[in-house]
């Protein structure tokens, strides 16, 4: 075999595992947390989402945008003050935006307040 088939053939096996995961994580409802390295709020919040992600992981998708590398999102969400939270649903719309640190007990609230089942 030519190292160009293997090279395929490990792209094409990594697209048949990661697809289907990539797939479920559009569908999710989702927080979106952006933020700076310098925020110690960012840092609290930062905290949240890792326990968001390992409690509600099947159900409630995250990520962590740093503003400093990606400046065209700050200015896409008119971004003024960091932590800038987007409440996303399953389909990708931002459904409620929040400033500020946000406990997990509130974001889960603002979630269900938005008609969205992440329990």
């Amino acid at each position: 075999m030519t190292m160009a088939v293997v090279w395929l053939s490990l792209f094409v096996i990594l697209l048949i595992f990661l697809f289907p995961m990539a797939a479920r994580a559009a569908e999710l409802p989702s927080l979106k947390v952006l933020s700076t390295p310098s925020c110690p709020a960012c840092a609290q919040m930062s905290r949240v989402v890792d326990e968001i992600d390992s409690q509600y992981g099947g159900k409630l998708a995250t990520e962590k945008v740093n503003l400093y590398e990606h400046r065209d999102i700050a200015k896409q969400y008119n971004v003024r003050y960091v932590p800038h939270l987007l409440f996303v649903d399953g389909t990708g719309n931002v459904v409620k935006e929040k400033i500020g640190y946000v406990p997990l007990d509130e974001v889960l609230k603002t979630f269900r307040e938005a008609g969205i089942d992440v329990e």
